[in-house]
């Protein structure tokens, strides 16, 4: 009875929402702008949307990072940078937003991604009036081109060009210093991203062209998924000589990060292990697609060339 009611309770919301948004959008339409999304929908937008709420950390980086602070409504339970998106209103989960407190924030604005953010709740959104405009970057190209696009949507163009710039500037440097690095001197690499189970970063990823972009070679790229899992057989039978590991139950624990560490040095018979290259990363700037990828290739490219230096001493010695 307390589920009927509770149904009844949304749907009614759902509906006058509807209306008053249905009603809204037609006496701002001559300040809206229609945008295609990464889902190929037309999205009418208010220009400039004054109340925008994050569907996933990513996004609120990215909004973040081109000037939306006072904007920005509301966002998820993960979103914790930069440190102003911890004072935002929470919405839930990335995986299970609460649509109510999403539309008791009256956003004109929902940033969501096809992931998190499934095609059945975008759908509930559209009905309750709201405009939703999904994002879908998979690579650093796309992350920056996806930072220009919500540019436009918000009405921050400018900003989002000049950051944009800046990080562009950034990824050039590492590709010149990468781009002549001959493919016997690059480094294989093993990127975990869970630990039971073993966990990579496979094709069509952008953890996978960040590797790629930092100069060096995902031993997973040729997975048949995006997040294949791997046994340490497999893992040593490919005699990665770098693994990067970077899972989110260790990021903040550094006795559980300890002890990951200790269980890779059991198997020395990989180069990685028997060269001491594991090197652990915050999953943060490698895992969300967002601005701070830029800081995970730097860094992931640092490594590589302390690779390239130490293998081309090797060869002249």
């Amino acid at each position: 009875m307390k589920s009927l009611i509770r149904i009844v309770i949304i749907s009614v919301i759902l509906f006058t929402l509807f209306a008053c948004g249905k009603d809204k959008h037609k006496a701002d339409n001559d300040k809206s702008r229609i945008f295609t999304d990464a889902m190929q929908r037309q999205v009418s937008i208010p220009q400039p949307p004054k109340r925008i709420v994050s569907t996933a950390p990513s996004n609120t980086e990215m909004l973040f990072a081109i000037g939306l602070d006072e904007e920005i409504a509301g966002v998820t339970n993960f979103c914790d940078y930069p440190e102003s998106a911890k004072t935002k209103n929470k919405i839930g989960g990335y995986f299970n937003p609460n649509i109510e407190v999403i539309l008791s924030l009256k956003p004109d604005l929902i940033i969501a991604t096809p992931d998190g953010y499934i095609k059945e709740r975008v759908e509930k959104l559209d009905t309750a009036g709201m405009s939703v405009f999904v994002v879908n970057p998979k690579s650093i190209e796309e992350i920056l081109e996806t930072m220009l696009m919500l540019g436009k949507v918000t009405g921050k163009e400018e900003n989002a060009k000049k950051v944009v710039k800046e990080l562009s500037t950034r990824v050039k440097s590492v590709r010149e210093k990468s781009a002549d690095i001959p493919m016997e001197m690059k480094p294989k690499v093993f990127y975990e991203i869970g630990h039971d189970p073993i966990i990579t970063a496979g094709p069509g990823t952008f953890v996978d062209n960040i590797i790629t972009e930092a100069g060096g070679i995902n031993i997973a790229s040729d997975a048949n998924t995006d997040w294949p899992r791997y046994n340490v057989e497999a893992i040593i039978t490919r005699e990665p000589d770098i693994i990067i590991t970077a899972p989110h139950t260790t990021s903040t624990d550094k006795g559980k990060l300890q002890t990951r560490l200790d269980a890779w040095r059991r198997f020395g018979t990989i180069p990685a292990v028997r060269n001491n290259r594991i090197y652990p990363l915050d999953p943060n700037i490698l895992l969300r697609s967002g601005p701070r990828v830029i800081d995970g290739l730097e860094a992931m490219h640092v490594i590589f060339e302390e690779f390239w230096k130490s293998k081309k001493n090797a060869n002249t010695g």
